[in-house]
């Protein structure tokens, strides 16, 4: 079965509590706590002259827990929440600025939400989930329930309270709920996974302070649904990443009636133009034609990024995109958008040649990441990038299945030479390549260091020993994303082996996307969940039984590490 193309990456990354603050929730904690009221003695003062109740313990200022709670997941945010009054006026905010899917499932969630929503920065909502959570999270629980109850008590003290959803409908329509108009004036990220529906029904939620909108329609309608991008980026009009999935049609009014201009109206009536700010649109699975797509230039003067990805499901290849490509469409796409600097593809059944690659890459010099899957992408395809794309930063990459030996060799020859020479390369992603770490000479070239020492992601395969390939690895100082597609390595608490890995302790996302003979071990999962500080994120593929991942995730929970599993 073919692997499903992904960029998690640049679609749809998640934030963290180390995203910069907002001043609106810290001027809010500021005015609510009572430790930064008058009682702070004045800093002319000497602290010789001070009396003991004047000097606060250093734990009670809000501006060294905010710092403190950057480097804290939720569980143990929590935690903190629950030690005394101070620190819950501080943690509480905190506890529900990210909000995940799960959270849904709490029985107590949407009650307590309701009193906190104008501190949410990111929602994730998906439809029928119902992930178990861990023990561990028993914290969060108890939090919860404590709020909902200091709710059901202010609520029956107050008739005019708001009165709470009900718990038995599906997460959209909670959401729904809980987005009232100007509850959320600080939530910037919006994913919605909604199954078997309409995709214009996420169009009405209030949320228009929104940058970041994932659309997600799982399953197959009876009736092709179409999305309009004038309706979209008119109930979100601050919008600048928009990432579409599933199976319905992305159209534009001004392609399908003639003459339409998009126009709003101020507050006497008269017509002015609205600039909107999109600056990257990612589509997989979503409908459109080369038509559609220039017409709706239009209406996206400011993009930087496009990204048309065909998805894989079960057993089951689905193509998407029927284009035909040819130099006046590209000269078209250059001319429509003449801001890109993020072009990505990934067409399953080999629709791009290479000489239309090399058209492209001539055509946008500009590009800083370049994505090419199950294309052409040959030695003249890599001789024209390092000649026209000079700040190429991004690199996605695998050639055609029908290739012959000697297309795949010369790829991979110029490839090597391209990463000897590139110094700005910060993402390597490239498929059904294996490089040979234990052999000096590879395709023809003398293996020798890689000159792009700040790569963050890299995603290949490899060929040579365990300790070897982590020996390989430790010359990136800067990696944080770490995938590797062969071989099926199980990571063993070998010294060699350890001794490499221990360099690299800045790996927030390590992967291994095989078939795995032997499960990972949990004394080697625990070695990295200790030796990894910065670890958020572990992919383990493989035969691996309930009862592992039950000892995993609670593992991985105890230190704020999300877990993934693959059962083949």
């Amino acid at each position: 079965m073919l692997q499903k193309f992904e960029w998690k990456s640049s679609n749809r990354p998640l934030p963290t509590f180390k995203d910069k603050a907002h001043g609106s929730p810290s001027a809010t904690l500021m005015a609510g706590n009572s430790l930064s009221s008058s009682s702070t003695p004045p800093l002319h003062q000497p602290v010789s002259l001070l009396t003991p109740s004047q000097i606060k313990p250093t734990l009670v200022i809000p501006e060294i827990l905010l710092a403190i709670a950057a480097f804290l997941s939720r569980h143990f945010l929590a935690q903190c929440a629950l030690v005394c009054k101070e620190w819950n006026a501080v943690f509480q905010p905190l506890l529900f600025r990210v909000i995940l899917a799960t959270d849904f499932d709490h029985p107590n969630f949407l009650h307590a939400f309701q009193n906190y929503s104008r501190f949410v920065t990111s929602i994730e909502c998906v439809q029928g989930s119902s992930t178990s959570l861990p023990a561990s999270s028993n914290a969060w629980r108890r939090f919860c329930h404590r709020v909902a109850l200091s709710s059901s008590y202010s609520s029956s003290s107050s008739s005019s309270s708001r009165p709470f959803a009900i718990l038995s409908r599906r997460p959209f329509e909670q959401l729904q709920d809980s987005l009232l108009p100007g509850q959320t004036p600080l939530l910037e990220s919006l994913f919605v996974q909604i199954q078997n529906q309409d995709p214009n029904c996420i169009l009405r939620l209030s949320a228009s302070t929104v940058i970041n909108l994932w659309i997600n329609t799982g399953g197959y309608l009876a009736k092709r649904a179409r999305l309009y991008m004038e309706d979209t980026l008119r109930s979100y009009p601050n919008l600048i990443h928009l990432t579409l999935e599933g199976r319905f049609t992305l159209s534009s009014r001004l392609f399908e009636r003639q003459g339409f201009d998009i126009q709003h109206l101020d507050a006497k009536g008269k017509a002015v133009d609205r600039p909107f700010s999109l600056e990257s649109l990612h589509l997989r699975l979503v409908g459109i034609s080369q038509e559609e797509l220039l017409a709706l230039s239009a209406l996206l003067p400011r993009l930087k990024s496009l990204l048309f990805e065909e998805s894989l499901t079960p057993n089951i290849m689905v193509k998407t995109y029927h284009w035909k490509w040819s130099s006046t469409f590209v000269q078209l796409l250059r001319t429509a958008f003449p801001h890109l600097q993020s072009l990505r593809f990934a067409f399953l059944f080999e629709s791009i040649k290479e000489d239309t690659i090399v058209e492209i890459l001539k055509s946008f010099p500009r590009l800083t990441t370049v994505g090419f899957r199950n294309a052409h992408f040959g030695k003249r395809a890599m001789e024209t990038l390092r000649e026209y794309c000079k700040v190429v930063e991004c690199l996605d990459v695998s050639f055609a299945r029908s290739s012959s030996d000697e297309f795949r060799t010369q790829f991979k020859a110029e490839l090597l030479r391209f990463l000897q020479t590139w110094t700005c390369l910060r993402e390597l992603v490239v498929g059904e390549i294996i490089f040979y770490v234990n052999a000096p000479i590879d395709a023809g070239v003398i293996r020798a260091p890689w000159a792009c020492n700040q790569l963050e992601k890299l995603v290949c395969g490899f060929h040579g020993p365990e300790s070897m390939i982590f020996q390989f690895l430790s010359q990136f100082p800067m990696l944080t994303h770490l995938t590797i597609t062969q071989p099926p390595l199980n990571i063993s608490c070998i010294d060699t082996t350890l001794a490499w890995m221990s360099r690299s302790t800045k790996i927030e996302y390590l992967s291994f996307e095989q078939h795995r003979k032997y499960p990972l071990k949990r004394e080697t999962f625990q070695w990295l969940l200790n030796h990894l500080p910065n670890l958020k994120k572990v992919h383990v593929a493989g035969t691996v039984s309930e009862h592992q991942v039950r000892q995993w995730r609670r593992d991985a929970h105890k230190l704020g590490v999300a877990l993934e599993t693959d059962r083949y």
